[in-house]
């Protein structure tokens, strides 16, 4: 949000400090901002519609992401809009008294030291540089083509959550003796560490479920313990089949 500014800034100096008198401060300063300023403002609008393709995504995906992409493309539009009107102006405020030269300036006189032998070196030797930057992108199109094509992974975090809904209109004492039929079914399998089921809604206006929607809580061993060859899909289908009920619908 900042770039634009200090890009401004940093070539105002630059024409302040190799101008040889024949120009006012306030001239200087007009030239700077208009030899950057329509490159400042179309890097700005390009950054902000980088993230136009977030929008396309769906349900959770869309719900996760869209806050983001909004946030982002607001402030980046702002700054792009802001930036461009306001900084020529402050400029000519604030931009003010004798401007040192960058060679004069310790610090970048280090990093200078340290980046020119890095820079010649590349410059020396264009073809070999270029090499190895192709065979480096090269190089990531193995590990580019494992990643997959699922954008969110389900992430396995060692518990489940079971929500079955069964027939409107059950009485509390058939919710709960159905209840702990499925608790116990689930507690059977050796993969669970433990159970806890919840029929009907809590204590909270928030929560608005019926009595026959059930939500069972299910904390699950470390996989180290688990069957062999038992993974938590399979379980998941195990569980779904062990819990068939009539009138009950497993989600």
């Amino acid at each position: 949000m900042v770039d634009a500014a200090i890009v401004m800034i940093e070539n105002a100096h630059k024409h302040i400090e190799r101008d040889d008198g024949s120009r006012s401060r306030a001239q200087l300063i007009i030239d700077a901002c208009r030899e950057v300023g329509p490159a400042l403002f179309f890097s700005l609008m390009i950054i902000t519609v980088s993230f136009l393709p977030v929008f396309s995504l769906e349900a959770q995906e869309g719900r996760m992401f869209h806050p983001l992409a909004f946030t982002k493309t607001f402030a980046m539009a702002g700054a792009a809009l802001l930036s461009i009107p306001r900084c020529p102006v402050l400029m000519l405020l604030f931009v003010r008294g004798r401007i040192v030269p960058e060679h004069k300036n310790p610090v970048n006189r280090f990093l200078i030291a340290g980046y020119r032998p890095l820079i010649n070196v590349v410059l020396r030797h264009k073809w070999p540089t270029l090499v190895i930057a192709l065979a480096v992108l090269l190089a990531s199109a193995w590990p580019a083509s494992r990643l997959g094509s699922e954008f969110m992974p389900t992430l396995n975090e060692g518990t489940l959550l079971y929500m079955p809904a069964s027939l409107p209109g059950m009485s509390v004492t058939k919710a709960a003796e159905l209840l702990q039929q499925q608790d116990r079914i689930i507690k059977s399998f050796p993969e669970v560490e433990s159970v806890f089921g919840k029929a009907g809604r809590a204590l909270t206006a928030t929560d608005p479920a019926p009595l026959e929607m059930f939500e069972t809580v299910i904390n699950l061993t470390p996989e180290a313990q688990w069957r062999e060859g038992m993974t938590i899909d399979k379980l998941i289908a195990e569980m779904d089949a062990a819990l068939k009920f009539p009138g009950v619908a497993n989600s």
